[in-house]
C-alpha cells in the first residue's frame, strides 16, 4: 500500500482549515434534546455549497437532520470508505464552565465548546479532510462518504438508525471510522494505542418492586422501598461471568505478543480456561482505571441509574421504578440477559426488558484495519495498534451493514490526563495541535485507502 510523503504545506492547510471548522461548528447548539441538527447540516451544507459538492440532508422529524455527502470513484474498485459522526452533543450547565459552552474561541490553545471532544471535532477534521480531497482530486478507487447523524447521545433513533431503515443508499458503505479509539494506552512502559472495533449493546432494564402502601405515621414490614434495598444489594454484589469475545481476546494477546515475560504468561492463563478466567487478567500491569474498564469488557453488566416512586411525603408507595443501565456483549442473548438478571434479584423485583440490544464487533483481520495499522507505523512507529471494544455505545451497532472502526488518535502528551473527565463534563474543549495530528492521520488513512 503506497504512503504519502510528509507534506508541511498540506499539515498547514488542514491545521487551519479543521480548527475553522470545529469553531464554527462549536458555536450551534445542538443540544440533544431537543438536538435541532438541522443547524449543523445547514452549516456544512453551506461550506459543501461553496466547494461544489453535492450532499443530502435527510429529516427523520422536524430539525432532526443528517447530511451526507459523497466523493466519487471514477471507476471504482472496491465499495465506500465513509467518514461518521454526529452533530448532536450533551445538554450542558453553562454556569459551571468557565467559558461560554458555546463560543467556539480559544483559549490558551484549547478550542471550547460542549462538543469538542464528542464530537464535533472529529466531524470537523473529517469535514476538512473531505474538502481536501475534493480539491486534490486524485484517481479514488471507491467512493468516500462524509456523514453527520443525528441523535447519537439519545440512542440514534432519528439519526443513524433511521437513515439506515429508510435511506441505506446514502451509506451503504464497506468500512467506517467513527468515534470511540485513538487514546494511548502504556503498559509496562509500552506504547499501545487501541482501535474501537467493538462495543457493547445498550440493553435497557426496567426494574419494577413493589410493597404495602399506607399511611407513613405506621411504619410497614413488606414495603417496596425495602425491597427495593434488597434488589439493589443482590445487584451490587452479583458477579456477572468473565466473557472474553473475540475483540478482546485479541486485545489481550496482541498485548501479550509485545510485552512477553510475566504478561504473556498471565493472558495465556486466563485464556486457557473455559470459560475463561478473571484472575490472572486483574494482575496485568494496568492502572486501576484501565483494569475497571477491563473488568467491564470481559462481561455483561447492570447499573442502576434512575428511580421513579412515591407522590407525597406522608404516603407509602406500593411500586417503585429503577431505571437499569444494562451492557451486554456481542453476541449475548437480550432475554437470556434479562432473565440472569431476574434470577439475581428474585422475588424481589421483576425485572422488564426495555430495549433488546446487544453489542457489535467487526473483523479485526481486514484491509481497513491494516491500513490504520500501517498508517499509525508511519507517523507514530514506536506504538503498536491493538484492537479494543468499548463498554459504552455509538452509531455503529445501527449501521449493521457496515464494518465501523473507532479512530481519532491523539499524540502522547500529558494533556491526554485533562481529556478523561471532560466528555460530557465541564469546559470540554480539545487543543489545537492535537486536533490538527488527527486530522493528518485521517487524511493519510482515507487518501491512501480510497486510492489504492
Amino acid at each position: 500500500m503506497p504512503t504519502i510523503a510528509a507534506d508541511p504545506a498540506l499539515d498547514a492547510s488542514l491545521r487551519a482549515e479543521a480548527i475553522a471548522l470545529l469553531q464554527g461548528f462549536l458555536r450551534l447548539d445542538t443540544q440533544t434534546p431537543p438536538g435541532n441538527e438541522r443547524l449543523a447540516a445547514d452549516y456544512i451544507a453551506a461550506i459543501l455549497d461553496a466547494e461544489g459538492i453535492a450532499y443530502d440532508i435527510v429529516e427523520s422529524a422536524p430539525t432532526r437532520a443528517t447530511i451526507v455527502s459523497r466523493l466519487r470513484a471514477a471507476n471504482p474498485t472496491g465499495r465506500p470508505v465513509m467518514m461518521m459522526g454526529h452533530s448532536d452533543v450533551v445538554t450542558v450547565e453553562p454556569e459551571k464552565w468557565d467559558h461560554d459552552p458555546f463560543c467556539g474561541d480559544i483559549f490558551d490553545g484549547y478550542v471550547y465548546g460542549r462538543g469538542a471532544l464528542d464530537m464535533k471535532g472529529q466531524v470537523a477534521a473529517s469535514l476538512a479532510v473531505f474538502l481536501a480531497l475534493k480539491r486534490a482530486n486524485p484517481p479514488l478507487t471507491r467512493d468516500v462518504i462524509f456523514c453527520a447523524f443525528a441523535d447519537e447521545e439519545e440512542g440514534g433513533v432519528f439519526g443513524a438508525e433511521w437513515v439506515w431503515n429508510y435511506r441505506r443508499h446514502l451509506i451503504d458503505a464497506e468500512f467506517a471510522i467513527n468515534e470511540g479509539g485513538g487514546e494511548p494506552l502504556t503498559v509496562a512502559g509500552v506504547d499501545f494505542i487501541g482501535c474501537q472495533v467493538a462495543e457493547k449493546g445498550s440493553a435497557r432494564l426496567r426494574m419494577t418492586v413493589k410493597g404495602s402502601p399506607g399511611h407513613a405515621s405506621v411504619p410497614l414490614e413488606n414495603t417496596a422501598f425495602r425491597n427495593l434495598g434488597i434488589a439493589l444489594e443482590r445487584l451490587h454484589a452479583w458477579e456477572p461471568p468473565t466473557v472474553i469475545v473475540k475483540p478482546v481476546r485479541a486485545m489481550l494477546e496482541g498485548i501479550a505478543a509485545v510485552l512477553g515475560g510475566e504478561a504473556a504468561s498471565l493472558v495465556a492463563e486466563a485464556l486457557s480456561t473455559d470459560p475463561p478466567t478473571w484472575q490472572p487478567i486483574s494482575k496485568l500491569p494496568f492502572t486501576e482505571y484501565e483494569r475497571r474498564f477491563l473488568h467491564a469488557q470481559t462481561r455483561n453488566t447492570v447499573v442502576p441509574t434512575m428511580i421513579h416512586g412515591g407522590s407525597r411525603i406522608n404516603v407509602i408507595p406500593s411500586e417503585i421504578v429503577v431505571d437499569v443501565d444494562g451492557r451486554t456483549l456481542p453476541g449475548a442473548d437480550p432475554e437470556a440477559f434479562r432473565a440472569a438478571v431476574q434470577e439475581v434479584v428474585g422475588d424481589a423485583a421483576t425485572i422488564e426488558l426495555v430495549i433488546p440490544a446487544t453489542g457489535t464487533a467487526a473483523d479485526v483481520e481486514s484491509p481497513f484495519y491494516d491500513a490504520i495499522g500501517a498508517t499509525l507505523a508511519r507517523i507514530q512507529p514506536d506504538a503498536h495498534l491493538i484492537p479494543i471494544m468499548s463498554a459504552g455505545g455509538t452509531d455503529a451497532p445501527l449501521i449493521k451493514g457496515v464494518k465501523v472502526y473507532g479512530f481519532f488518535p491523539f499524540p502522547p502528551s500529558d494533556r491526554l490526563a485533562i481529556y478523561e473527565p471532560l466528555v460530557h463534563g465541564h469546559n470540554e474543549r480539545i487543543h489545537i495541535d492535537d486536533l490538527a495530528y488527527a486530522t493528518r492521520f485521517i487524511h493519510d488513512l482515507i487518501a491512501t485507502f480510497s486510492t489504492s
